[in-house]
């Protein structure tokens, strides 16, 4: 059996980058209807500034019910002060614990306000500092990580889990023994990895080889980290 999860970084409720409404949604949507795809979405907990989770607990409460989503942290802003110095990663930006816990309490506290506590972290732009490692290790219980970029930082007793092949990619691997991540952005044309139509049929493809010569179990990845299949 092998677990394969499908991770999708920095949605949020603005157009284009929310899935429902946007081309997303019936992208993922038939993904679920023909393999049993499950998602997991790395949430920034007020992306750049201009969405709150706190006043879109309607779009929250609608990602829940869809019953195809897990939803994880992806840091607060998803920004830092000096975009050329740190490009987006506002917790590699972080180098103080004073500083670390406040943009911590501001992430749970939007997250407190939806009535959800994410289980699973993944750093925003991938990097995070030794200080903001210590924090974050103590608030989550899974850190989504990659091999190069956590440049050999200890999380502790928050599992680490490794993966990073794109939707758009098909050198496919297998990680953290038996899984399959599959990384991906929700919008941006910066990004190889985003869902659109050619991405959309290249995975679709993948999956249909994946599950015609091996048994899969769609998970998100705190039903791995849980070790639960389906």
């Amino acid at each position: 059996m092998i677990n394969l999860t499908i991770a999708i970084d920095d949605v949020n409720p603005k157009k284009d980058w929310r899935i429902f409404g946007d081309k997303t949604e019936k992208y993922l949507f038939e993904l679920n209807k023909q393999f049993g795809a499950k998602f997991t979405l790395f949430i920034p907990s007020n992306h750049h500034g201009d969405a709150k989770l706190s006043e879109n607990k309607n779009w929250v409460d609608e990602l829940l019910d869809a019953g195809i989503f897990e939803l994880a942290a992806h840091g607060h802003f998803h920004q830092t002060s000096d975009k050329n110095k740190f490009g987006e990663c506002e917790f590699y930006e972080l180098n103080n614990p004073s500083l670390v816990a406040d943009r911590l309490n501001l992430l749970v506290n939007e997250w407190n306000s939806v009535n959800y506590l994410p289980h699973g972290w993944r750093n925003p732009g991938w990097l995070a500092s030794p200080v903001s490692v210590e924090a974050l290790k103590n608030t989550f219980k899974y850190s989504a990580i990659h091999y190069e970029h956590n440049r050999g930082l200890d999380w502790g007793t928050c599992k680490t889990v490794y993966g990073a092949d794109g939707i758009h990619q098909t050198d496919i691997k297998i990680h953290n023994n038996n899984a399959i991540m599959f990384q991906s952005h929700i919008f941006g044309d910066w990004n190889d990895n985003v869902w659109n139509e050619d991405n959309f049929d290249q995975f679709k493809s993948s999956l249909d080889y994946l599950v015609t010569n091996n048994e899969i179990s769609f998970v998100t990845i705190k039903e791995f980290v849980d070790g639960k299949n389906t």
